[in-house]
C-alpha cells in the first residue's frame, strides 16, 4: 500500500491601505491568519476481474485535519473572496473562500474514500466511486453569510465516473443533506 502524510503550517497575510473610507471598513488595516493542517492519504490495490476483463481495484481513504483560529474580518475590505462551490476539491481545502480577503476559521476533519477500477493492461480508469463528508469540532464564524455555521456534519458528497462505454466518459456527483 502507498501512504502519504502532509503536515502544513501556512500564514495568510494581507495589508489594506484605502484611498477613501468605506462604510464599516478601516482605511488602514492588516491581518495574519495561521492555518495548521495534516493531510493523509492511503492507496491499497488488489487484482480482480470484472466487466469482462482483468482489473486492478484501489481503495483510497483520505483524512484532512484543519485548524484555523477565528480572526474578525468583517471590518476588512473584500475585493476578491467568494465562497467556493461544494465539490471534491473544495471539501478537501483549508479555506471555504477563494481569493485572499477572507479566511474561514475552522477546527474540522474531512474524511473520504474512493475506489477505482483500472484496466490491468492499460491502466485506464474504468470506474470510480467515492464518498466524502466534513465534521466541524466547533462553530465556524467566518462564513459566506454573516451567520455562523453550527451544523457539525457537512452535506455528504457522492462521486462517480465511468468510461465503460467506448469513447464515452460519464462523470457525476451528488450532494446529499442527511439532516434535512
Amino acid at each position: 500500500p502507498g501512504w502519504t502524510l502532509l503536515p502544513k503550517l501556512s500564514f495568510n497575510a494581507a495589508t489594506y491601505s484605502l484611498d477613501h473610507a468605506v462604510a464599516n471598513v478601516q482605511r488602514e488595516s492588516s491581518r495574519v491568519i495561521p492555518t495548521f493542517s495534516i493531510d493523509s492519504a492511503w492507496t491499497f490495490e488488489r487484482d480482480t476481474h470484472g466487466f469482462g476483463r482483468a482489473l486492478r481495484q484501489t481503495l483510497e481513504p483520505r483524512l484532512l485535519y484543519v485548524n484555523t483560529p477565528f480572526v474578525q474580518q468583517s471590518d476588512l475590505p473584500n475585493f476578491d473572496s467568494a465562497a467556493k462551490d461544494f465539490n471534491l476539491e473544495s471539501i478537501f481545502s483549508d479555506n471555504l473562500f477563494s481569493g485572499v480577503d477572507r479566511v474561514s476559521d475552522g477546527h474540522q476533519i474531512t474524511a473520504g474514500v474512493t475506489t477505482r477500477f483500472l484496466d490491468a493492461d492499460t491502466g485506464a480508469e474504468a470506474l470510480r466511486l467515492g464518498i466524502v463528508q466534513r465534521y466541524l469540532f466547533r462553530d465556524q464564524r467566518v462564513t459566506p453569510d454573516p451567520v455562523p455555521a453550527t451544523q457539525r456534519f457537512s452535506d455528504v458528497l457522492l462521486l462517480g465516473s465511468t468510461s465503460l462505454v467506448n469513447d464515452w466518459n460519464f462523470d457525476a456527483s451528488l450532494q446529499f443533506r442527511p439532516e434535512g
